[in-house]
């Protein structure tokens, strides 16, 4: 299942409601009293116990495994919410359902052995008791899981068997806008720096496949120690991802960021990913720009007057293929 995937979640009080409501409606027809209170309370505490475990379990296993995700999707979990927070969530939510399961088996047998209703309809109440507490317990984590779900919704679902292009630069160098204008995606664009807050995900249509091109945050020249978490999601898709790597220029002075601050970002980053596919790109070039740098092949473009959309198009769909 995909992080997109993972259902609703709901919360401790939400669970339990909706067991109880459900178990609430459990009757029997026999007449004596008595043995007719046996008889439902049996039920009732089975119907909370299974209803209440059934569910939690559902949460445990609506997260991947860590033993199997993607080396990309784990960077982006601990990114964003932490990989050991999410284990102690998840661990926390399955001690529930065992203790909920065990309080079921241990009370269904004492409801068995009473002779009157009001003592039958005391272990019942006694065995809610204690199942309800246990989840009330994990409140804490089942409200971090749904936290989790609501921030795992947002990430971009990429298909590592699928040609990936990330577009890579320091911030307000214009991604986002060159993004938006060659794929289906449709990031935010504002003129400062830090616009992009985590990695997003377009696609460019070619005949009858797809090439998936990715928006990251801005980076700067800067070891990945010192580098924020925004910064280390675009790290991870190139570090995880092996994409084409397209590499955004500003030569126009907007952006904030000197040219020579800009080149050591560019050799940084080939340097790292030497053994990837590359496209450098100048972006603003409808702006005039300060001078040129020399690199190989690049592509001038601008989303303000179309220029070098269809040759960038062209070129990813040509190293994709």
């Amino acid at each position: 299942m995909n992080l997109q995937d993972i259902p609703t979640i709901a919360t401790a009080e939400e669970l339990i409601d909706r067991a109880l409501n459900r178990a609430s409606k459990v009757e029997e027809s026999v007449k004596n009293a008595d043995y007719r209170a046996r008889l439902v309370a049996v039920r009732k505490i089975n119907s909370v116990s299974d209803n209440i475990a059934n569910h939690l379990q559902t949460y445990v296993k609506a997260f991947p495994s860590f033993d199997n995700i993607h080396p990309f999707d784990r960077a982006i979990i601990d990114l964003t919410v932490g990989v050991d927070k999410l284990r102690k969530a998840l661990g926390g939510t399955d001690w529930a359902r065992k203790q909920v399961l065990e309080i079921g088996t241990k009370y269904v047998p004492k409801a068995r052995a009473r002779k009157s209703a009001d003592n039958t309809m005391k272990i019942m109440s006694e065995a809610y008791a204690k199942m309800t507490n246990a989840v009330r317990q994990v409140d804490k984590n089942l409200n971090f899981l749904i936290s989790a779900r609501s921030i795992f919704r947002r990430l971009p679902n990429v298909d590592t068997e699928k040609p990936l292009a990330v577009f890579a630069g320091a911030p307000n160098v214009g991604k986002s806008s060159l993004i938006a204008a060659v794929s289906s995606g449709k990031p935010e664009v504002k003129s400062y720096p830090f616009t992009t807050k985590g990695v997003s995900l377009g696609h460019i249509k070619v005949k009858y496949d797809i090439i998936q091109v990715m928006d990251t945050p801005g980076l700067l020249d800067r070891p990945d120690s010192e580098r924020n978490d925004m910064e280390k999601q675009g790290i991870a898709a190139l570090d995880h991802l092996e994409p084409v790597i397209v590499f955004l220029t500003d030569l126009s002075g907007t952006s904030g960021y000197s040219i020579e601050i800009q080149k050591a970002l560019h050799d940084e980053l080939e340097n790292r990913y030497s053994g990837y596919n590359w496209i450098d790109v100048y972006s603003k070039s409808d702006l005039e720009s300060e001078s040129s740098l020399g690199y190989k092949n690049p592509i001038s473009a601008s989303v303000m007057d179309s220029m070098g959309i269809k040759e960038l198009e062209s070129r990813l769909v040509r190293i994709c293929k």
